[in-house]
C-alpha cells in the first residue's frame, strides 16, 4: 500500500518537464511498436505477391481463356512460386544478385531503421522515467540529452522509412503493378511486408 501511495505520487508530481510525461510514453510505447512492425516486415516473405494468367486470343495460341499459370509471393530475402493447380508451393532464397529491382537497397535501409529504432528504446524508456523521478528537477541535464538523442533518432527513422517509401514506389511491382508477354499477364500485389513497413512509418 506504501508504496502504492508512492508510485502514485510520483506520478502526479510536477517538476519543469512534467507535460511531457504523457507523450513521452506514449512515444516510448510507439517506438517500441515500430521496432516490431519493422522486424516483422523485415522478415516477411511477402513484401509482393503475384499472379501470372494466360492473355485470351493471345497471338500463337490457342487459348480463350484466362487461367491461373503461376502465381507466388517474394519479400527481402526469398521467393515462394507454384504453378497452375498444384497445391505445393516451392520457396528459394534471393541472392544479391537476383533480388528483384530497388530490394538490396530497401534491405539495407530496412536494415538501418531497424537498427535506430532498436536504438531509441533506451532513451525514450529513460527519459519517460527520470520525468517520473524528477520531483526536484534533479535530472534535468540528463533528460534535455535524452529528449535531444530520441528527437534526432525519431527523425532519422521517419525519414529512413520515407526513403523506403519512395523506393518502394518506384519498383515495377507497386507502379503499375501489372505487366505482359505475349502469352501472359502478370499482376502485382501489395503483400504484408510493404503494409508492416507503412506501418511503422
Amino acid at each position: 500500500m506504501i508504496r502504492l501511495r508512492r508510485l502514485t505520487a510520483m506520478i502526479s508530481a510536477v517538476n519543469d518537464y512534467t507535460l511531457l510525461k504523457w507523450p513521452l510514453t506514449i512515444g516510448s510505447v510507439l517506438i517500441t511498436v515500430v521496432a516490431l512492425l519493422l522486424l516483422l516486415s523485415f522478415h516477411s516473405d511477402a513484401w509482393f505477391t503475384y499472379e501470372v494468367t494466360n492473355r485470351p486470343n493471345a497471338p500463337n495460341t490457342t487459348a480463350k481463356y484466362s487461367g491461373i499459370v503461376e502465381q507466388g509471393s517474394f519479400g527481402l530475402w526469398k521467393y515462394c512460386q507454384s504453378k497452375y493447380n498444384d497445391p505445393g508451393i516451392i520457396c528459394g532464397t534471393f541472392t544479391r544478385e537476383s533480388r528483384p529491382q530497388n530490394f538490396s537497397l530497401i534491405l539495407i535501409l530496412l536494415s538501418c531503421a531497424l537498427f535506430i529504432s532498436n536504438l531509441a528504446f533506451f532513451p525514450t524508456w529513460a527519459t519517460t522515467i527520470l520525468i517520473l523521478y524528477n520531483t526536484n528537477n534533479r535530472y534535468v541535464p540528463h533528460i534535455l540529452v535524452f529528449l535531444w538523442i530520441v528527437f534526432l533518432l525519431a527523425l532519422t527513422i521517419t525519414a529512413i522509412l520515407i526513403c523506403i517509401m519512395i523506393f518502394i514506389a518506384i519498383t515495377t511491382f507497386y507502379s503499375p503493378g501489372t505487366g505482359s508477354t505475349n502469352l501472359y499477364r502478370i499482376k502485382y500485389y501489395i503483400g504484408p511486408g510493404v503494409f508492416l513497413a507503412f506501418s511503422g512509418r
